[in-house]
């Protein structure tokens, strides 16, 4: 009879043990992927209930903003991107149905103030001990409205992306791909937003698919523009020189 309670007692406690660890795994070490995770419909939900922070270009211009809805007596922010189809790859989206891509995704904890930054962690805590809406951060880009519009003006239905950098400080100005797509068609609309009209491609057009950071393309050298600018230097070409590849 000893022995039975004995090997009782030992499955008990097995048991607890492995409850206590289970337990401590996922509220501590886990949480903070299970958080992540893009299928998390209650944080997705909750995320909803912050004012998302804005997303501007160098200019000022508004890239992704707020439209707020009632639902249910809750006040709920959605994404809208006034600029269509212009930065659509670089920032992305943020929907319900679909989640998020490009910088509203990458930044998502900065945007909602969920990031570790002091002044954020102080401001979140006193919105909430106050009960007023929680206000995530603005995020300003580097990129060129003018240009990137340029850009995109130029591949026209082409396949193809264009990316422009500042060479001292490497700061990204363009970043377009084509063709784009318009990510306030996302959440109702996905199948018009991911159907390229007439594109000139080689491949399946796939608007989806940023060719700026994703495309299959070989990089131009950048000694080029030193050959070019010591050619021009010279004497040697003009800026009207033709040459046959």
């Amino acid at each position: 009879m000893n022995r039975q309670i004995t090997r009782l007692a030992v499955v008990g406690v097995t048991l607890v043990i492995a409850l206590v660890v289970a337990t401590t795994y996922w509220q501590t070490w886990a949480a903070p992927g299970l958080a992540d995770r893009q299928d998390n419909a209650i944080q997705r939900v909750a995320e909803f209930e912050i004012q998302r922070g804005r997303i501007l270009a160098a200019d000022g211009t508004l890239i992704a903003g707020n439209r707020i809805k009632r639902i249910g007596g809750q006040t709920l922010y959605f994404r809208r991107y006034p600029q269509g189809r212009t930065f659509s790859h670089a920032v992305g989206y943020s929907t319900q149905v679909r989640s998020r891509a490009g910088l509203e995704r990458s930044l998502n904890d900065y945007l909602t103030a969920a990031n570790a930054n002091l002044t954020t962690v102080l401001e979140r805590t006193l919105d909430r001990i106050r009960g007023t809406t929680v206000k995530g951060n603005d995020v300003v880009l580097t990129l060129s409205t003018r240009a990137q519009r340029l850009a995109l003006q130029l591949l026209g239905n082409r396949c193809g992306a264009v990316v422009a950098l500042d060479p001292q400080t490497g700061r990204v100005l363009v970043l377009a791909s084509s063709p784009s797509y318009d990510p306030n068609l996302i959440e109702g609309r996905f199948n018009q937003a991911s159907r390229a009209p007439q594109a000139e491609c080689s491949q399946p057009a796939a608007p989806l698919v940023d060719r700026a950071t994703d495309g299959l393309y070989t990089p131009g050298s950048t000694f080029k523009v030193v050959t070019a600018a010591a050619a021009l230097d010279t004497g040697a070409v003009r800026l009207s020189t033709m040459f046959q590849d």
